[in-house]
């Protein structure tokens, strides 16, 4: 007997009503559409997570550079799904076959009706996972013309967009310059812009003085480029912390696919480099603390022997 849990933390939550993926043109006996294949497939990742069996995610994965990330989050979900017993939610929006071959499937999966829009392929005769996505424009045709605004997107979504972009371009020039250059040039090149932080925090923010000026300064950036959650902790001329949960970058390099793309490890070892840079052309030592995806920053004034 399947379980029917309380939301929790940290878990993906069942729910007693799913929508049925089977196509229901075809089960009354209507001609079978071209998406009724790709709905099939869906049902077929359904109940394999719900059954725990690892060997279907295999068979629905497409070859190609996105293959790891959906053994990922296939793996992951059948972990939770199959050793509770629970029944995995799944509903299906909007689908398209385009002409170029490939198949769009707007989904929603988990109680928290998490959207992945599934990017499918035909490949040794039937239909296989090739890239997925949590954003999309809900747009499904092109507007009555001329239209001068189609869709705005919300404030969040554009947050999380230029920080994937940005975290992606940094780690595709660091894997550029590492391998044209060397590690330490490489390294270089990013720690030395620290003096442009520098100059725009003055420049910005030009009331404030010392460790305050420094915290309040990135937390405001990192809050209004990125949407990072930060608290500020204490803020004085002598010293000051600023804790996030989470630092969207963090969450970026946890979530988003993309290549090459550095280690969690790499990766908070280059931020705290460049972090501290910063903070040393400011006059300040910087201490940084990471905790899966939230951050915290300790910083204390120089002074002067």
């Amino acid at each position: 007997m399947r379980k029917e849990l309380q939301p929790g933390r940290g878990l993906l939550i069942p729910i007693i009503v799913i929508t049925t993926l089977a196509a229901a043109g075809a089960a009354r006996g209507q001609a079978a559409k071209p998406e009724d294949a790709i709905r099939a497939t869906l049902l077929e990742f359904q109940k394999g997570v719900e059954a725990g069996d690892r060997a279907v995610g295999q068979a629905l994965a497409a070859r190609g550079p996105y293959q790891s990330g959906f053994l990922q989050l296939y793996d992951s979900l059948a972990d939770v799904y199959s050793r509770n017993r629970m029944i995995f939610p799944v509903e299906i929006g909007h689908v398209k076959i385009l002409e170029d071959g490939r198949a769009k499937v707007e989904t929603y999966i988990n109680p928290g009706r998490n959207l992945f829009v599934f990017t499918l392929v035909r490949e040794d005769g039937r239909w296989k996972f090739f890239h997925m996505e949590g954003i999309r424009f809900p747009v499904y045709e092109v507007p009555r013309l001329p239209a001068s605004s189609v869709y705005e997107i919300p404030p969040e979504t554009v947050q999380w967009m230029m920080c994937e972009r940005d975290v992606a371009f940094d780690n595709e020039l660091w894997s550029f310059l590492k391998a044209s250059l060397g590690e330490a040039r490489a390294r270089s090149f990013f720690v030395q812009r620290a003096v442009g932080f520098k100059t725009a925090m003055d420049a910005w923010l030009p009331f404030l003085e010392g460790a305050a000026r420094f915290a309040v300064f990135y937390g405001i950036i990192e809050q209004n480029y990125y949407g990072s959650k930060y608290v500020l902790i204490r803020a004085s001329v002598d010293e000051a912390e600023i804790r996030f949960s989470p630092l969207q970058s963090l969450e970026v390099m946890k979530i988003a696919n993309f290549t090459p793309k550095m280690t969690i490890d790499e990766y908070q070892a280059f931020y705290g480099d460049i972090m501290r840079e910063r903070a040393r052309v400011c006059g300040l030592d910087l201490e940084v603390a990471f905790a899966g995806t939230d951050c915290t920053l300790k910083l204390k004034r120089i002074k002067a022997s």
